[in-house]
């Protein structure tokens, strides 16, 4: 039978101790031995994006949070000790702490960009000019010096009648990105208008 240093890269043979191979394969992944962290990457990355993208609920953030994870036991695979556990274990830990981690992060960030979303005191003069103008030349002129996305974003919400959330919803953003995306474009529209 292979020990599981001969075997690197491959499972453990049937009936071999998995703690002693992953404990062994952690050790390598510690002395910077990239085939051993490729076994280790296959093994867990799929544990570790399942759980966070339950955690999370979002497939791009759950991506970023398992390469993190997956870097984080890559600089700390020294870490593992068999006895606190399975290899899994270890990993599916680290990963709750990181999704967790993120989720706290983003709504702090959606919390700050609420409280300083000033596009309320704005909207009601601007959107009241724009609907009188909306066949007008200047509003075309100056929605076409808008970028690709904060012009999709005005006309989601202003001629497409849909609210911030319902805009957030249906293009698959965070409501704070689209309000950040509105003030800037109404912003930008606001002082075309005022030289057209």
């Amino acid at each position: 039978m292979e020990s599981p240093r001969s075997a690197a890269g491959t499972r453990p043979p049937v009936g071999e101790p998995s703690t002693e191979y992953w404990t062994d394969v952690c050790q390598r992944v510690a002395d910077g031995e990239h085939q051993a962290f490729d076994s280790l990457y296959a093994e867990l990355s799929p544990i570790v994006y399942g759980i966070s993208v339950r955690l999370i609920r979002n497939s791009a953030q759950a991506s970023e949070v398992t390469q993190e994870v997956m870097l984080e036991i890559w600089n700390n695979a020294q870490g593992y000790r068999a006895g606190s556990g399975t290899i899994y274990a270890w990993a599916s830990t680290i990963a709750r702490r990181r999704a967790i981690d993120r989720i706290r992060s983003e709504e702090a960030r959606t919390q700050r960009e609420d409280r300083s979303f000033t596009v309320e005191r704005e909207v009601p003069e601007i959107d009241e000019f724009l609907m009188e103008q909306v066949d007008s030349q200047r509003v075309r002129h100056c929605l076409d010096t808008l970028t690709v996305k904060e012009k999709q974003t005005v006309l989601d919400t202003y001629y497409g009648g849909r609210t911030y959330a319902q805009v957030a919803e249906s293009r698959e953003m965070p409501l704070a990105t689209v309000k950040s995306r509105i003030r800037s474009a109404l912003q930008r529209l606001k002082t075309c208008l005022e030289v057209a």
